[in-house]
């Protein structure tokens, strides 16, 4: 099988550059904006190097060779391969990853999967808090006074953006292309200019300059480490966004535009320390010439806001793949635009994010503060997507062992010296993401875990089908006009409102579909095999619908594509829902996770809502379980 898993048939479709322009307001935004405060962070004090011309070589030197590494070797050329039908990202990864695995090792990969979403959601806070910060602080090169204004600055246009959200992206996302498109012929001219004022700079791309860094100062180069790490923040963007853009646009805007303009930028910083030491407190806003401070600082601001919109546009997708795949209760999904599919925003998700981002705001107060906390969400996401790719290599693409060897010992020796160098950060502000990390893994586990104990508690008090019917036709049969759908837990057994219906009022519809709906373990299903449908005897249909993890549901639409196989008039249609309600434990021995799962099962919207069926046509059934 093709490495590339038919990505020529799953690419999206477009002129190259349009989609290559418009990944980089996308995808770009995070790495593309770390230039404002990445080496910043490297001369702070946390890493104790002085400015020298051989500490600057070396630390340009492994920022220029960490993105070449991880980057242009690890994504670029290796991890971007990994095509789940045109798709990329943690989930898409890891359902390639344990298409192959049964037992201890499915649910092995199943848990870093889990680890790799949460990291991301932690990941996602910090961007647009860092981001907006690092800009707001570039106020201080207009006017000395304005220090004081950076935090309620970066509070209110965070509070902006959030609040935005309910309107969605399609409208402000036109201007995300060619916004960044200025940014990076920006930062490109700025670090041309600072190059210039020491062209000798120009050294660090030589790695020796890194590893006489390392051997000479071994304790100041693993701490440096964790400032390397920012030069790499949303790396997982060009591997998540695969499926939007392909990977020959991704490919050619890294190559082309971003690495480039990052390169300069980053060396032209350097060139500037070099000439004037003071400048190390903020080389980026150092570099620009005198004037154009608040037109340089206006960029930045819309930049680092394209960065935190690419981040959270990116969370609305990963929190609904992981309402398909079972890991979240299911959320109110609001989709903002009726041509463009992927357009959504899920209300509780934005929430959620906002107070977290203004706490991270409020409690670091600065950029390099928050740099202390940043580091370990990236590189624990690095190490979890190495370790399925390893598995997606030997399964999927039938590498040998000793090609997995030579591609990915290298790769996981530099993931862990990252992750390593970072964890050394946790009581430096690291634990705060750790946390972040930690709640939403506990909160996964416990509505997957929760939800599977309900399922088996349910099934015990199942009827089949073949026993239900057997009582209607013993009981007697009449029919009322009309289709009713009945969702059903399980092919084979007979949905609890459909039995509740008929022992109630001795009736059926004279078109009834029993429905279940699946997820498949690849992003999108084809239209042909989106549905099946068979007739068990006169006017009852059994209807299975089958939807791709990144994908969104919306059954009445797909019920409707039916009917060339049965009649079904959408006026007439009712859906019987059954909402199960698990009673609240009261044994003192319950653990907090089924608590937790019995308090997000109440409280989620319900099936009805997730699959868009009409509010004035659902009758639901509430029915008490006790788990």
């Amino acid at each position: 099988m093709s490495t590339h898993d038919n990505e020529s048939n799953q690419s999206p479709k477009g002129p190259l550059l349009v989609l290559a322009i418009a990944a980089l307001g996308v995808i770009y935004g995070d790495i593309g904006t770390s230039p404002l405060y990445a080496l910043q962070t490297a001369f702070g004090d946390t890493v104790g190097l002085a400015v020298t011309p051989m500490h600057v070589y070396g630390l340009l030197s492994m920022f220029i060779w960490g993105l070449t590494l991880i980057v242009t070797v690890k994504y670029v050329m290796v991890v971007m391969r990994a095509s789940n039908k045109g798709e990329g990202g943690t989930l898409a990864l890891s359902a390639l990853a344990t298409r192959f695995l049964k037992g201890r090792s499915r649910r092995l990969v199943m848990v870093v999967s889990i680890i790799g979403a949460s990291l991301f959601a932690a990941d996602a806070v910090l961007t647009p808090s860092i981001s907006v910060l690092s800009a707001m602080e570039g106020m201080s090169s207009v006017t000395p006074n304005a220090t004081k204004y950076e935090v309620p600055g970066a509070l209110f246009i965070l509070t902006i953006l959030f609040a935005a959200q309910r309107w969605g992206t399609g409208g402000i996302g036109k201007i995300f292309g060619p916004v960044m498109i200025l940014w990076f012929a920006m930062i490109s001219a700025l670090g041309v200019h600072g190059i210039m004022k020491n062209p000798e700079v120009l050294n660090a791309l030589n790695p020796y300059y890194a590893y006489q860094l390392a051997v000479k100062f071994p304790a100041q180069s693993f701490a440096a480490i964790g400032a390397v790490t920012l030069c790499i923040t949303g790396v997982e963007a060009l591997y998540a966004d695969l499926g939007h853009f392909g990977r020959r646009a991704i490919n050619l805007s890294w190559i082309l535009v971003v690495f480039p303009a990052l390169t300069l930028c980053y060396l032209g910083q350097g060139g500037l320390i070099l000439s004037n030491a003071a400048a190390a407190k903020n080389p980026f806003f150092a570099l620009v010439p005198l004037g154009y401070e608040l037109p340089v600082v206006i960029l930045a601001t819309l930049a680092t806001i394209v960065a935190s919109q690419a981040v959270i546009s990116g969370m609305y997708t990963i929190a609904h793949q992981s309402m398909l795949v079972g890991f979240l209760p299911w959320m109110k999904v609001l989709h903002t635009s009726k041509t463009i599919r992927g357009q959504i925003t899920i209300p509780t998700v934005t929430f959620l994010m906002y107070i977290a981002v203004m706490v991270a705001v409020i409690g670091f107060g600065s950029s390099s503060r928050l740099a202390n906390a940043y580091g370990l969400t990236v590189t624990g996401t690095l190490v979890c997507t190495t370790f399925l790719a390893v598995i997606v290599a030997r399964k999927h693409w039938k590498w040998s062992i000793w090609r997995c060897a030579l591609v990915f010992v290298p790769i996981g020796i530099v993931d862990l010296l990252f992750f390593s160098a970072n964890a050394t950060k946790f009581l430096d502000g690291a634990w705060f993401t750790v946390a972040i990390a930690a709640a939403l893994f506990f909160l996964i586990c416990s509505w997957s875990k929760g939800f599977k104990m309900l399922m088996q508690s349910t099934a015990k008090r199942e009827i089949s089908l073949q026993g239900f019917l057997e009582e209607v036709k013993a009981t007697g049969e009449r029919r009322v006009p009309g289709t009713g759908v009945f969702p059903a837990e399980s092919v084979g057994a007979a949905p609890r409102p459909l039995i509740a219906m008929f022992r109630r009022f001795g009736c059926m519809f004279e078109q009834t579909i029993l429905l279940t709906v699946t997820t498949a373990d690849t992003p999108f299903v084809e239209r042909v095999d989106r549905w099946q449908a068979t007739e068990i005897e006169p006017g009852l249909w059994q209807v299975n619908i089958c939807y791709g993890f990144a994908e969104l549901p919306n059954v009445p639409k797909t019920l409707s594509e039916c009917a060339l196989t049965f009649p079904i008039d959408p006026e007439t249609t009712t859906y019987f829902i059954s909402r199960l309600l698990p009673t609240m434990p009261t044994r003192l021995n319950e653990t907090l996770g089924l608590r937790l799962f019995v308090l997000m099962h109440r409280n989620s919207p319900g099936q009805a809502e997730f699959y868009l069926m009409p509010q004035d046509q659902t009758v639901t059934i509430l029915t008490r379980v006790d788990i």
